[in-house]
Parts: structure tokens; sequence; C-alpha cells
């Protein structure tokens, strides 16, 4: 930190000189416009409108012959979602076909990356999606939407041994972890260039709070998954009247979570603390129906991994809504 003293000249205006190493870094000279922005809490943002080109970022990821394909995967995500445009894989020996393989199942597993280009020992990707056509509010909304279908479907699924539907539901699943990585791309992004926040209309704090949503409709969105995976595995038929209290109580969570997602979005506060009551009675209920609890339930093992992932998804959802109240009292 700089501390610099303000100068006046003329008669009331008031300069304060820049930090001689930032003016190098932006490649500013004399003459040039800077925008400057009051924030919430006084200070002042300075930014190079100089630094407002079309300029794409790119990362080189270097591998060698010994690279373990995960690893790959592991560098590639993360150089996604710290908002590179291009990102180039090279190595010093031939791209083994798993390493290949690799590279194109990352491209299928995000939102926007493409090859372009490919030689012998390297492969090139640019990612041409744009913030402002999937911004982080839509990618939140779509997450939920998708997840409440999910969920839905998994249930229907187990009750009529619908091995087909059950697949479905955990193809979609790739889909809400695509939309999630987006979400938190665009947060970073927002941290480095406030120009990002003004295009897609969010706030670091906005998107810190949409990003922290956006994980936790993930989680539920992977508990649909674990529903649909159990109602692939052999069971008996139970007892119906189990599986309708697991319907009954699967119908209850899906719409806190669909209250807690409106909370967020009309930032209510007393929406929100309705789903934290209904979510914690439902956390409740499904306790008291676990082995052990006081009311006989569920006596199987996939009749209590159901249980336990409708438990789940309120006890996120009451998550949701604690975010939303965070969100709403900031915003105040």
């Amino acid at each position: 930190m700089e501390i610099r003293k303000i100068q006046k000249t003329g008669v009331s205006t008031m300069t304060v000189s820049l930090p001689k190493r930032w003016v190098q870094e932006q490649g500013l000279k004399q003459g040039d416009p800077l925008e400057v922005n009051v924030l919430r809490d006084g200070s002042l943002s300075l930014n190079s409108v100089i630094g407002e080109r079309d300029e794409q970022v790119r990362k080189i990821v270097n591998v060698d012959k010994d690279e373990v394909g995960q690893h790959l995967m592991r560098k590639l995500i993360a150089a996604y979602l710290a908002g590179y445009d291009i990102i180039e894989v090279r190595s010093t020996a031939r791209l083994d076909y798993e390493l290949k393989r690799e590279i194109k199942e990352f491209s299928r597993l995000v939102i926007g990356p493409e090859v372009i280009e490919e030689t012998s020992n390297s492969i090139v990707l640019l990612d041409l999606s744009d913030p402002a056509e999937l911004p982080q509010r839509k990618c939140v909304r779509r997450m939920h939407l998708l997840v409440n279908s999910m969920h839905r479907d998994a249930i229907t699924a187990f009750e009529e041994n619908d091995d087909s539907l059950a697949r479905d539901v955990i193809d979609r699943d790739l889909d809400v972890d695509r939309l999630y990585l987006m979400v938190v791309k665009q947060y970073n992004l927002i941290l480095k260039d406030r120009r990002i926040s003004e295009k897609i209309g969010v706030d670091v704090f906005e998107g810190m709070n949409l990003m922290l949503a956006a994980r936790l409709i993930e989680r539920i969105g992977d508990h649909a998954e674990k529903i649909a995976r159990t109602s692939l595995m052999p069971h008996d038929e139970g007892d119906d009247k189990m599986r309708k209290n697991l319907r009954g109580l699967s119908e209850r969570a899906v719409k806190i979570l669909d209250n807690a997602v409106e909370s967020l979005f009309k930032r209510d506060i007393d929406e929100a603390n309705l789903v934290i009551d209904e979510g914690s009675k439902l956390v409740e209920d499904c306790e008291l129906l676990k082995p052990g609890g006081d009311i006989k339930g569920c006596t199987s093992l996939n009749e209590n991994t159901i249980l336990d992932s409708i438990l789940r998804t309120a006890m996120y959802s009451i998550d949701i809504a604690e975010t939303a109240i965070n969100l709403t009292i900031n915003k105040d």
C-alpha cells in the first residue's frame, strides 16, 4: 500500500499522483483517460480505459511424458476457472491417446472451450462463451430448474423401477456441473475485471453469494443423481406406506428448494425465514424415519439412502435461504 498526499492545483482542483509502477504496468502515458468509480464504502476504484482491449489471455499448460490424465484435467479446469480465453497444452514429446482423450473430455465437461488447433505435441482450446449471454443469475436459474426436475424424476424412477428415467437423471447431472463451473469462472472474472461486473450486472458481493448458492444447488443435484443410481440397484418392492412417505417428503423438499431459490432472487427475508423453518421441520421428520428413530420407517438400505438424500436436499435448501438473507441484508 502506498500513501499519497492530495495536491491543490489551480483554484479548486485536487490531484493525486499515480504510482509509477502501476502506470508502467498499465502502459499509460500523459493524456490517457482513466475510469474513476466511487464504491459503496467510499473508496475509489481506478481502471485503465486503455486496458479495455479485446486481447485474448492465453495459458500454456506444459505436460511431460509421464503426465497422468486426471492430473492434466485438474490443470485444465483450474485454467478455465481462472478465466483464460485460450488454453494451450504443450508437450516436448508426442501427446499420447490418453491425454488427448482427457483434453477433449475437458471440453465436454465445461461450457465454452473448443479445440481449434491440434498437432502431434499440442492442442489449443478457445473459450467461445460470452458472460453476457449466460450470466451468473441465468446459470443459477437454469441449475435450479434442472435439479428440480432431476429430483422429481429420480423419485419416480425409484417408485416405478424405470431404469431409463434413472439413467436420464444421471446424464443431466453433467449439465448442472457445467453450469456450476461457469458460475465460478464468472465470479473469478468479476474479481479480476470490473468491466465484466458491469457487463453482467453483478457486483463482487452478489457474485460471491450466487456462487455459494450454485454450489449448494450442485450438491442437491448430486443427491438427485444418488437417488437415481439407487433406483438402478436391485431392490424389493418394499413397503407401500414407506414409499408414499418418501414421495411426500420428496415433494416437500423440492418445494422448500423452490422457495429458497425464489427468496434469493426476490431478496425476500420473510420467505427465506419460512424456508428455514419448514426445512428444519422436514429434517426432523426425516430423522424420525431413520433406523433407530421414533417411528418405524426405512427397513431397507435403498430406502434409507433415498431418505438421507431428501434430508440433505432440505439442509442445503436451508443454506440457500441463509445465503439469501446475507445477500439481502448487505444490499439494503
